[in-house]
């Protein structure tokens, strides 16, 4: 495992030499620290230190962004020699590590937005790197009960009835999804601009049991969920992903397999049968991760969503939010 860590390190430190993106910090190394895990059942979301930067950008705009940021972490040992699958959101390191994936998250979608992300006792890259669905949704139980009591602690003390989005990668799109799956009343639907849930997979079961999975159809509809997942080729998508149904090319709005061609230059149109986008025009070498090829193969542009379609989504959030204020 620490071979596979440091690989994965490696790997990483070459990305931020190729592209210059701090967001692939994602999943870095393991924090083999004594840092136990808080003892409570719960984390106290009034205090501010489970917040990213204490909440310091989260007033004086009329709309608010809440975040749950990807997976950042590796299993740890914590001080009584047991191994941790979730992440101590009190130890400096594993911030350190979670940090820039939230500050770039927060660049691309918060220019108009009040920014809340909440610290949560997300599960490790070893979890996801199992395969094990089962065991994935049995750990995941805790990081959700943390963002759902995050989410629920900025709705009756932070939101104040402002228009919000939600929106989160991979482990946070997951756990957005979720949030709309189980803790949407009518009033703060009604409050809800979209959901950006990015590189996750949402099942035709669930499409078909929860009404407030609505998939966008362009690029201002509202109250509606954003989701995608990049390859260069089919079969660079990854095995969790495969049942996903939920697709929109975040280059042109479009559903179906009219590519389009980004201001980065690479060209980008969804495959409708397997429900992904298939990426044209970049080198897939830059961007694997032997350590991970399990859960992303070669091909698979995961990690790299936000820095594909950067603009694309910076524009979009404003479009989606002058949609909703029309629609008023």
């Amino acid at each position: 495992m620490n071979n596979m860590k440091t690989t994965y390190k490696k790997s990483l430190q070459l990305l931020f030499h190729l592209t210059g993106i701090a967001c692939l910090l994602l999943a870095l190394v393991s924090c083999e620290k004594d840092s136990s895990a808080p003892a409570s059942d719960t984390i106290d979301y009034s205090d501010n230190r489970c917040w990213f930067e204490n909440k310091q950008d989260a007033t004086g705009k009329d709309v608010d962004l809440f975040y749950v940021v990807p997976t950042c972490i590796w299993d740890y040992t914590d001080s009584l020699g047991q191994t941790r699958h979730h992440m101590d959101i009190f130890n400096t390191e594993q911030r350190a590590l979670t940090d820039p994936s939230i500050q770039l998250a927060k660049s691309v979608l918060a220019d108009s937005c009040n920014f809340f992300s909440p610290y949560y006792r997300q599960i490790s890259m070893d979890s996801w790197l199992t395969l094990d669905t089962a065991l994935i949704e049995e750990r995941f139980k805790l990081a959700y009960q943390d963002v759902a009591d995050a989410f629920h602690y900025y709705m009756e003390h932070d939101n104040q009835g402002k228009p919000f989005i939600l929106a989160g990668h991979s482990q946070g799109a997951k756990a957005v999804i979720e949030l709309l799956k189980r803790e949407m009343t009518p009033d703060i639907s009604r409050k809800l601009i979209a959901t950006y849930a990015i590189g996750y997979t949402v099942t035709p079961e669930e499409l078909a049991g929860y009404p407030t999975l609505r998939p966008a159809q362009d690029s201002i509809d509202t109250g509606v969920l954003i989701g995608f997942n990049s390859v260069t080729r089919p079969d660079a998508v990854s095995p969790l992903f495969r049942d996903n149904v939920v697709c929109i090319n975040p280059v042109n709005w479009r559903t179906d397999a009219t590519p389009a061609t980004s201001y980065q230059g690479f060209t980008v149109a969804q495959d409708t049968t397997i429900h992904t986008l298939i990426v044209t025009g970049i080198d897939e070498e830059q961007y694997f991760i032997p350590s991970v090829a399990a859960l992303l193969p070669k091909g698979n542009l995961h990690v790299q969503e936000f820095n594909l379609y950067n603009e694309d989504l910076r524009k979009n959030v404003l479009q989606r939010i002058r949609a909703f204020r029309q629609a008023q």
